[in-house]
């Protein structure tokens, strides 16, 4: 729609569109600012002023004004008033329907604007952008430089041409259904921000696009009220433009939604006004709506009054646009970019030519510094490559030197703790029984004792003896067992044999201390042990449990198979044993268990003891299962 794109890039241009009654007055005043111009650059902005206000009735004039504003501003490089002298020109081949020339200058102007950085005239280029590709079909690019406009526009404190870019996006999308969320926010931003504003021209179109809204919720006769309001209201204020507006929603986007709008009536307002304005776009399409109702009507003084407007419009640019004669715009503008390349690339000639020569100069400079550089990294190179060559040596060499020290070390504690053991052993399990003996033999030197007490000191010094053999035994296999060098090789070994073989071995103790054993031993129990080892192991653990054990107790024997090992669980009752004994018997230095631990650990088992009621005390240790039955 020429029509609507024209108006809306007229309100995006630096100048402030006015009332077409209100151009004589304005345009006196702007020949006043021109005479009394005070340099060149307030007399090119005077020029492009007067050359936007003649854009909508004096084409040829306002191509004038913008030509002579041109010529100044380049040859004084005012780049902004080139930018505007841009714009001015866009504008003239846009009213010419030459869009593509119109965009062409409308990117010299964004050119100039971003190289100024002026943001605001820069949002403005991409309004004017957006419209002439919309206006060209080019609605890919339109949306492009729509979004960039908008999202600028939002920077500045002076809302006006945000409030454009949001009338755009209501004239562009107010009747596409995908589109009615971001519309309806667009409205009530501009409505919001027109308030700051009243009775401007941005005010009347939220009013207008507002009451439109209001189609859903009210009557067509309500909308159509207060559009009407809006029209005269802006008459009443020498705003003919506002009028026309609302008249043109009315005729284009209230009709198609199928409410009964009179087309006629508005169309002939439209005719009548812009007959007084002298605006031929409106006037075109006016016609296209009045002039075939007049005809079927039969209404002659109407046709008479169309029919003249026709001949006026015949005669006006707006319909030769199609038959001007053909003017190589386009020819003109490459010719100016060779112009401007050829300046260019001699500047960039110069200024390869200067390079050349310093970097001939500086060239046998940068050489002998990178020569010196690279003698200085090669020595320092070489220095940290002695220095860490002779610095990992010597870490090496206290690397041996550290290990042959821990290992030493090491052996030396482990001679230390088997010289401990093997002397508390010693001290402990051979003290004991001895000194039985020797008060025995005294007791005897005395006198002759009678034949009982004699056979009971025997008993006791064959028990002492046994004690004190079995003790020895353990001491040597202990003894081998800490030796380097010992390898254990694991062979079937019947728990339960053993067990009743050391309880035999002990039956002596038992019928001292009358205890009564239980034992729930089944049978095929096979271990991989040692046989001597876990002999030694059964006999220690239980004499433990025979001393420990009071008068008339009992001794409860178990074996359990739990997977792929063996449980042996020893019990005791009555024990009077409390926790911290209890927590003695089981710590490492407890010599007597530190035996059978290590014996057990060698065979791949480990030992337990536990409390699991007072007055009790259980020995248990675990072994694997052999595999050879």
């Amino acid at each position: 729609m020429l029509l609507r794109y024209t108006i809306l890039l007229c309100f995006l241009l630096p100048a402030t569109a006015r009332p077409l009654q209100a151009q004589t007055t304005e345009l006196q005043q702007l020949h006043k600012v021109l005479r009394s111009a005070a340099d060149s650059v307030a007399y090119v902005k005077a020029l492009n002023n007067i050359a936007f206000l003649h854009h909508r009735t004096q084409l040829d004039s306002c191509l004038w004004y913008a030509s002579k504003a041109f010529t100044i501003a380049a040859r004084r490089n005012d780049m902004r008033g080139k930018s505007y002298a841009y714009t001015n020109f866009a504008l003239f081949h846009t009213r010419k329907r030459n869009y593509k020339l119109g965009n062409i200058y409308n990117y010299k102007a964004l050119q100039l604007d971003e190289a100024l950085k002026d943001t605001a005239g820069i949002c403005i280029d991409y309004s004017n952008l957006a419209l002439g590709y919309r206006a060209d079909e080019n609605l890919g690019k339109a949306q492009y430089y729509e979004q960039l406009s908008l999202q600028m526009s939002k920077r500045f404190a002076d809302k006006a041409d945000y409030n454009i870019d949001l009338l755009n996006y209501l004239e562009y999308y107010w009747k596409v259904p995908a589109k009615r969320d971001s519309v309806r926010w667009v409205l009530q931003e501009l409505y919001a921000l027109t308030d700051k504003t009243p009775y401007s021209m941005e005010w009347y179109e939220a009013r207008m696009y507002e009451a439109m809204e209001q189609l859903k919720t009210t009557s067509f006769i309500q909308a159509e009220q207060r559009i009407n309001q809006l029209a005269a209201a802006g008459i009443r204020r020498g705003m003919p433009d506002v009028a026309v507006y609302g008249y043109f929603h009315l005729i284009n986007d209230i009709l198609p939604l199928g409410y009964p709008v009179d087309s006629v009536k508005y169309a002939t307002r439209i005719f009548r006004l812009a007959r007084q304005a002298g605006n031929y776009s409106w006037m075109l399409d006016a016609l296209k709506v009045a002039y075939p109702h007049a005809t079927t009507h039969h209404n002659w003084p109407q046709l008479a009054l169309y029919g003249d407007a026709i001949r006026r419009l015949s005669l006006s640019d707006i319909t030769e646009s199609g038959s001007l004669p053909a003017v190589d715009y386009f020819g003109y503008f490459l010719k100016e970019q060779q112009v401007q390349e050829l300046h260019s690339n001699n500047a960039l000639q110069q200024h390869i030519i200067e390079k050349s020569r310093l970097q001939e100069a500086s060239h046998w400079m940068l050489l002998r510094f990178l020569g010196v550089l690279l003698l200085l990294l090669l020595l320092l190179a070489a220095i940290y490559c002695w220095s860490y060559y002779h610095s990992r040596r010597h870490i090496r060499r206290l690397a041996v030197l550290h290990a042959d020290i821990t290992e030493k070390n090491i052996r030396l504690q482990q001679n230390d703790v088997f010289k401990n053991r093997l002397l508390s052993l010693i001290a402990h399990d051979f003290r004991t029984p001895l000194k039985e003996i020797q008060h025995n033999a005294i007791r005897w030197q005395q006198g002759t004792p009678e034949l009982p007490a004699m056979i009971g000191g025997l008993q006791g010094v064959a028990m002492n003896a046994r004690r004190v053999l079995d003790t020895f035994d353990n001491i040597l296999r202990w003894v081998k067992l800490q030796l380097n060098g010992f390898a254990f090789t694991p062979a079937p070994c019947d728990t339960g044999a053993l067990i009743n073989a050391a309880i035999t071995h002990l039956q002596e103790e038992i019928r001292q201390q009358h205890l009564q054993v239980v034992t729930d031993i089944p049978a095929g129990h096979i271990a991989a042990a040692h046989h001597d080892m876990l002999q030694s192991v059964n006999r220690t653990l239980l004499r433990q449990l025979i001393h420990l054990s009071g008068e008339n107790g009992i001794l409860r024997i178990s074996i359990l198979r739990q997977s792929q090992q063996i449980r042996v669980i020893c019990c005791g009752f009555p024990v009077h044993t409390t926790p911290a004994a209890l927590q003695a018997a089981d710590h490492p230095d407890n010599l007597i268990m530190a035996t059978c631990r290590d014996f057990l650990q060698q065979m791949q088992g480990s030992l337990h003891i536990f409390s699991t009621a007072q007055n009790t005390l259980s020995f248990s240790y675990l072994l694997p299962v052999s595999k050879k039955q």
